[in-house]
C-alpha cells in the first residue's frame, strides 16, 4: 500500500530536511530521493533505507515514516535495526514526518 500524495510529500520533505542537516554537519549522505545517490540496499529483500550517512568510520541508517506507515513497516524497520546491530559503528533511527 502506497502513501497518499500528501503523506508522500511530507515524507520526502522530512528526508530532504534530514539530508541537508547531516550534510551541513559533514556527513556523506545518500538519500532515497530523485536526483540523489541511493543508499545501499539491506537484507535479503534488498530494502533501501531513506537515508544512509557516513562520517569518520561511523554510519547512520535512517528511515522516515509517516503516521500511517509507522506500524505497517515494522518488518522493514526490524531488518534495518538488525543490520545496524551487526555492523560496527552503525546506528539505526526512525523519524516520523508529520
Amino acid at each position: 500500500m502506497k502513501r497518499s500524495p500528501s503523506r508522500q510529500s511530507s515524507h520526502d520533505r522530512k528526508v530532504r530536511q534530514i539530508e541537508r542537516k547531516l550534510t551541513s554537519q559533514g556527513w556523506n549522505v545518500r538519500a532515497d530521493l530523485p536526483g540523489h545517490n541511493k543508499p545501499t540496499p539491506i537484507g535479503k529483500g534488498k530494502k533501501v533505507p531513506d537515508i544512509e550517512a557516513t562520517k569518520r568510520g561511523h554510519r547512520k541508517i535512517i528511515e522516515v515514516e509517516t503516521p500511517d506507515t509507522v506500524e505497517r513497516d515494522r518488518k522493514q524497520q526490524a531488518t534495518f535495526r538488525r543490520h545496524a546491530g551487526q555492523k560496527p559503528n552503525t546506528t539505526f533511527d526512525i523519524e516520523v514526518a508529520k
